[in-house]
């Protein structure tokens, strides 16, 4: 063979083994250093020029004086592989290196007549595997990395799921509508409130309504043009509207509309919160009327105040201011005949006088029993229903009075005396001034801790419901029912026209005072206050209970 061309082989061979990423040597017989590759000095070992001739252990271990160290007699165990196998392999990890080395040695192909111990007797290649390992370890921890963000995320698919579960029972129940639908205003969920608010079965596709079709017609322009653009500018959007119910009927409701976006910021759908509030707006119509009612009857207190002030001016002013100025002119006769020295004159003038204070003293007494019998306080309810009987008839003979009553002093609570007798007195003059009644029976019995007053005649009779209850008209009845209930009575009454009226008012005994007592202290100190006021004004005190009434159902 051409030895150039040999050499140029050689030097190519050399070439590719300088490349190669493993360490290459070739051994002698002895096991010492005949040639390395260049991996040599990348691994940092030293140059290769200056190896040949050393032994394994200190090529790779420059300066171990470990007398353990693995690579000491590395030779004498792979010689006595290679006389028996011809290869020798084995992996460790080099402390020393920091490396982990596969090794394998064998002995090359021989050419015919060479004879041992020339030029290269084995080939020991060593590969570092520490990347391989590391690549390794990190492909099992990033496996387990993934393993665990898979659980991980399993766990949160699963918790995400309970939760949406949760939400959409909780959804399933609430009494408030609640609608979904995608970014075109679709429905695609309606919960059972909404599904009932619209008329749609349980399993009835919701798919051809949309948000818009869900209001009224008269609403769709304003949601469209003002709450939508709103909902998808600041996210949500409340505000009362008009849901289109079942049968197209017009429900008013509170309506809350949330858009929806995500991550960046495109719209992904629409929710949509109604609450009906239809209940709400009865209630405030409700109250509207019952204050305007309260105002009605503070206004009709102060006309019946002022009503009452007039009739007991007038009364004063008819009656006893007559009757005072009586006696104040036979005073002056008396006192004139006095100094004239006239003693019969002053006999005479004293005379007079006598039955005119007589006279004064009737009518004070007469006034002051219209405003309030003093009987009520002194001696009760029983004596002063008989003395109002006596009086009665006294007045209007030609009417028959039965009276009733069989119960005790002691059964009466003192809060419903006062009631009683004003009930008895409103029906009777009622009975007596508009029905024409010629017969009238009042009966108060008592059972168990119950009363019981009932008040019938046989006039004309009406009908209640067609009666006003204004202050031209009604304004009798209606005091008798507001004191009834106000002191905790049941009221009833029961007339038509050409058969009578009657009236029943029954107390029981565990309600009696139940609701003046359930009253807040500045309404029951209202009430004592208007109490007293009742011995003034008998009217007064009915329409102010009712006012009073009208605000504690609020």
């Amino acid at each position: 063979m051409n030895v150039q061309r040999l050499e140029k082989v050689k030097r190519q061979w050399r070439f590719a083994a300088d490349a190669m990423p493993q360490l290459i040597c070739l051994l002698d017989g002895r096991g010492r250093v005949l040639h390395v590759n260049r991996t040599l000095e990348r691994w940092g070992l030293g140059e290769v020029g200056a190896v040949r001739g050393m032994e394994v252990h200190d090529l790779l271990h420059r300066g171990c004086t470990d007398a353990a160290c693995h690579l000491r007699g590395f030779w004498q165990r792979t010689a006595a592989e290679l006389a028996e196998n011809g290869r020798a392999q084995c992996a460790i990890w080099d402390v020393r290196l920091g490396r982990h080395l596969e090794m394998c040695t064998q002995m090359p192909v021989r050419a015919a007549g060479q004879r041992d111990g020339e030029e290269c007797f084995a080939v020991l290649t060593l590969d570092d595997v520490s990347r391989s390992k590391e690549s390794e370890d990190s492909s099992r921890r990033a496996a387990q990395a993934l393993r665990e963000r898979a659980e991980r995320e399993a766990g949160r698919r699963a918790e995400a799921e309970r939760v949406r579960s949760h939400v959409f029972t909780i959804l399933d129940k609430t009494p408030v509508m609640t609608a979904m639908a995608d970014s075109r205003g679709v429905l695609f969920y309606l919960n059972p409130a909404g599904r009932s608010l619209m008329g749609l079965g349980e399993f009835e596709d919701v798919s051809a309504l949309t948000l818009l079709e869900c209001q009224a017609p008269g609403e769709r322009a304003r949601i469209a043009g003002e709450a939508l653009p709103i909902a998808e500018r600041e996210g949500v959007w409340s505000g009362d509207s008009v849901l289109r119910g079942r049968d197209a009927r017009g429900v008013r409701s509170y309506v809350t509309l949330i858009a929806h976006r995500d991550e960046a910021g495109h719209l992904q759908g629409y929710s949509l919160l109604g609450r009906d509030m239809s209940e709400w707006v009865r209630t405030e119509e409700a109250l509207r009327l019952t204050q305007n009612e309260v105002w009605r009857l503070s206004a009709q207190h102060l006309s019946i105040q002022e009503s009452e002030r007039r009739r007991i001016a007038v009364d004063l002013h008819d009656g006893l201011g007559q009757t005072l100025s009586l006696v104040k002119l036979s005073i002056e006769e008396a006192a004139r005949s006095a100094s004239s020295g006239a003693p019969g004159k002053v006999v005479q003038a004293l005379e007079r006088l006598t039955p005119q204070v007589k006279s004064a003293l009737a009518e004070l007494r007469r006034i002051s029993m219209n405003l309030r019998p003093s009987t009520l306080d002194d001696l009760g309810i029983l004596a002063t229903l008989s003395w109002y009987c006596r009086e009665f008839e006294a007045a209007c003979p030609n009417v028959e009075l039965e009276r009733d009553v069989t119960v005790a002093e002691a059964d009466v609570p003192q809060l419903l005396k006062i009631a009683i007798f004003r009930i008895v007195q409103e029906a009777t003059s009622n009975a007596l001034k508009h029905a024409r009644a010629k017969r009238i029976a009042v009966r108060l019995h008592g059972s168990e801790g119950a009363l019981a007053l009932s008040i019938e005649d046989d006039g004309k009779g009406f009908d209640p419901k067609s009666v006003r209850a204004d202050f031209e008209h009604g304004m009798g009845l209606r005091s008798m029912k507001e004191r009834a209930e106000l002191s905790g009575g049941s009221y009833e009454i029961d007339s038509a026209a050409g058969a009578g009226t009657r009236i029943r008012v029954r107390w029981q005994p565990e309600k009696t005072t139940a609701d003046w007592t359930g009253l807040p202290a500045p309404a029951i100190q209202a009430v004592r206050q208007l109490s007293r006021a009742d011995r003034e004004m008998p009217e007064r005190f009915s329409q102010c209970l009712a006012c009073i009434k009208s605000l504690r159902s609020q």
